[in-house]
């Protein structure tokens, strides 16, 4: 038997209604709670149901999910079925992460109750001497700690730049914001690690254009379906080659002859044979 009720209520964390970001983002992470997994706080709502909930348009809302990953509220995780971006997989962090080594030992405790501590901590034990926040711990631990930085391979990074130039070319622009171009710098990580090259980003692009003309395009966007406009960019892309390049029509059809008496004449590359 399903269980309503007349009321239905999303919670957020004081660290995050008092943090430095927008109210919409925390709008935001109050609506990402309606869907959550109660066992694990996961969910998999897409963007466009998040803009309508929250009343921002797309590229708005992807801004303010990044306000929220920014910020470590949420991390974001990828899901691809079978060569095609799905939904990403948001995971909602309830406790401010941050752990602080300390000496404090027991004969502190007292001081602590009573406030003497500027950071309100709490002793863990006296044989390991380390003091954390007493926000609950996340559910997910692995999903909050910061990953190791790596050096990035400068061939790599290259090819994450190249990406990014792509996409300010075909797009117009470039982003403005700090956010907004973290936000395209991770969307060229993604595709570069999947092995993505600029024509291939190019020809994506063009059956973007091409077939979702009246839509806004976006990097994130172009992310989500790449699988789906993979094949149909490989054909933009030949297309193009051929308009600028006429010989690779010829080479793929065939040469269209017309006879000029001594001659026969390719009316398409131009090329003139002796008959």
């Amino acid at each position: 038997m399903k269980i309503e009720a007349d009321n239905y209520f999303a919670i957020i964390p004081e660290w995050i209604l008092d943090a430095d970001i927008s109210p919409r983002a925390k709008n935001l992470y109050c609506i990402l709670w309606t869907y959550a997994d109660r066992k694990d706080n996961s969910c998999f709502p897409s963007v466009t149901t998040l803009s309508k909930r929250v009343g921002v348009s797309r590229a708005n809302t992807h801004k303010l999910i990044n306000e929220l990953l920014d910020l470590g509220a949420i991390t974001k995780q990828n899901r691809v079925k079978d060569n095609v971006k799905q939904t990403n997989l948001y995971f909602l962090i309830t406790s401010k992460p941050s752990v602080v080594d300390d000496t404090t030992t027991s004969s502190s405790i007292a001081d602590d109750t009573r406030g003497s501590t500027a950071d309100d901590t709490r002793v863990v034990s006296e044989t390991i001497h380390r003091t954390i926040t007493n926000e609950l711990k996340p559910i997910e631990q692995e999903y909050v700690d910061e990953p190791q930085v790596k050096k990035i391979d400068e061939d790599v990074l290259k090819q994450r730049k190249s990406l990014y130039r792509v996409f300010v070319d075909e797009l117009g622009y470039e982003p403005r914001s700090q956010m907004e171009k973290s936000g395209w710098f991770k969307v060229c990580k993604e595709l570069a690690e999947v092995g993505v090259t600029t024509d291939m980003l190019k020809g994506s692009i063009l059956a973007y254009k091409k077939h979702w003309n009246n839509i806004d395009i976006t990097p994130y966007a172009i992310n989500k379906w790449f699988g789906k406009f993979e094949a149909l960019g490989k054909d933009e892309i030949r297309k193009k080659q051929m308009q600028e390049n006429p010989t690779l029509i010829c080479e793929e059809k065939g040469h269209h002859f017309i006879d000029h008496n001594f001659f026969l004449y390719c009316i398409v590359c131009k090329l003139e044979q002796k008959k």
